[in-house]
């Protein structure tokens, strides 16, 4: 079987793409990358020889190249999510499948414009990527659910404290501050664990039953260079950087998520998950909340209320060889040349403008 040729839209010096999509893809035969779009062709082609691609690799400057070069069969997109849609759009009029990274669009109606495009063209393949619903520490407190470890769940609450956007931040990270943008602590990492929290439980919210607070506690930010030295200690800040979440699944599970920006308490995690049953209660913890990338402290423990004892349960990875935040996006790779346990837990898009009308509402209840 020939490889599948991939168009890759940023690829970047540093960033996700390099250490997330790339240690899969360089290595794997069922895929080969034959096309690079930058903002411009010589970044394109910096960024072909910086990684030794192989020769012969296109370098584009304008998403329209890569829909008309008919040697490119998927098309994947990693660039700030307010670039999506005009990244995107051309490829999915030109028929070819698509990897976009999450969020889908920089808002709702961008995301749903995308999703009709991928319709109207017949679009067999299009996935975005919300991974942590592939990551075998999710596929695990699924297996412990439905094997009735804890019996029936009960209700489910979820903490995290995002360790990164505390009180300053890079260049690189300076879009977060712009809600206009599309891509914030909202959108991004907590729409991140609101789909995962629902793939592990099982059950996806009842829209209706949504209830939301948000709101912006530092309307200011320093920024920092390289070196950690301040370049202006008061850059403005709209995004909300405190949420709170309430909802009942369709399964009637009520629900509960938090985030905050900021440092965890000393000695304590910065995600901490509770799935509270009937027979006893899973509980999951990290030193950070994304398991869409995933930690090596992330730990999964159950306490048996009839024992009355505590177990760690034992996660495997058959990609523990790989970086860690490759190994979830690997999967996605894997989904999408149809690997059972795989495929059906890639994201569609369909899935993804669901998450954005959830989102939506939040935004809605805080105006």
């Amino acid at each position: 079987m020939a490889p599948i040729k991939v168009g890759f839209i940023g690829l970047s010096k540093s960033g996700w793409a390099p250490g997330a999509h790339l240690p899969f893809l360089q290595q794997s035969e069922q895929y080969q990358i034959v096309a690079v779009q930058n903002s411009s062709v010589a970044s394109a082609t910096e960024a072909i020889q910086l990684y030794k691609l192989p020769e012969g690799t296109k370098a584009y400057g304008d998403p329209q190249d890569i829909a008309n070069d008919p040697n490119i069969d998927l098309v994947v997109c990693s660039i700030r999510v307010d670039r999506h849609h005009a990244a995107i759009a051309p490829s999915l009029k030109a028929g070819k499948d698509v990897y976009v990274e999450w969020p889908l669009g920089k808002s709702l109606a961008d995301a749903e414009d995308l999703l009709k495009l991928k319709n109207e063209h017949g679009i067999k393949k299009a996935v975005v990527g919300l991974q942590a619903r592939q990551a075998p520490i999710i596929s695990k407190i699924k297996e412990l659910i439905g094997n009735g470890v804890i019996g029936d769940v009960l209700s489910s609450t979820w903490s995290g404290c995002a360790i990164h956007l505390a009180s300053q931040v890079t260049n690189g990270m300076l879009y977060f501050l712009t809600k206009d943008i599309g891509g914030n602590l909202v959108t991004i990492h907590f729409g991140h664990a609101v789909d995962y929290v629902q793939n592990a439980l099982g059950s996806y919210f009842e829209l209706d039953s949504v209830r939301s607070l948000l709101a912006v506690r530092q309307p200011f930010m320093k920024l920092v260079d390289g070196s950690g030295k301040v370049v202006d200690d008061k850059v403005p800040k709209d995004t909300h950087d405190t949420m709170a979440l309430s909802a009942f699944t369709k399964s009637g599970i009520p629900v509960t998520l938090t985030m905050r920006s900021g440092t965890p308490f000393k000695g304590t995690n910065a995600l901490d998950w509770r799935i509270y049953g009937t027979k006893g209660e899973i509980r999951i913890t990290a030193s950070g909340p994304f398991l869409q990338i995933g930690y090596p402290d992330q730990k999964i423990e159950v306490h048996d209320f009839a024992k009355d004892e505590v177990t760690e349960i034992e996660v495997k990875d058959e990609w523990e060889d790989l970086a860690i935040p490759a190994r979830n996006v690997t999967r996605v790779y894997e989904g999408l040349l149809g690997k059972e346990g795989n495929v059906d837990l890639l994201c569609s898009f369909e899935d993804a403008v669901e998450r954005h009308r959830l989102l939506e509402k939040m935004y809605e209840q805080n105006p």
